[in-house]
């Protein structure tokens, strides 16, 4: 990969979901033909991250937001996991290309590819029926 190409003004978006368990349990966990994920996996903890390289504007190192009403003890945990999945995978997420993304399987590791659920204009994941 060249440094021209890593020097472009992106930036790794993450989300961390936490389906309820109803929800949780009408996601699919099949996988395509190939043995592509088709929807995505929930970690140990029942959490859903998806990662994304997307533009990044200015100067910010990083952009965090925590939903309001997060209580600071699932604020701790949630940023905790964050943290681990960057310390074990930062050097292959952090360099991915514009539109690179995933999540990650219940057991951490890197998912790579397009996820098919949807989300909604809150970025709340759309449970399909």
């Amino acid at each position: 990969m060249s440094d021209v190409a890593l020097s472009d003004p992106l930036g790794l978006e993450l989300f961390l979901q936490r389906p309820g368990t109803d929800d949780a349990n009408r996601i699919p966990t099949t996988r395509g033909d190939e043995g592509e994920q088709l929807y995505p996996e929930l970690d140990a903890d029942g959490d859903h991250v998806h990662f994304e390289m997307v533009p990044m504007g200015g100067d910010s190192m990083l952009w965090l937001t925590i939903r309001r009403g997060t209580s600071p003890k699932q604020a701790v945990s949630a940023l905790r996991k964050i943290a681990d999945l960057i310390e074990r995978h930062g050097d292959r997420i952090l360099r991915l290309l514009q539109g690179g993304q995933g999540s990650f399987s219940a057991s951490g590791e890197v998912i790579s590819g397009a996820l098919r659920l949807e989300y909604d204009t809150n970025g709340d994941l759309i449970i399909p029926e």
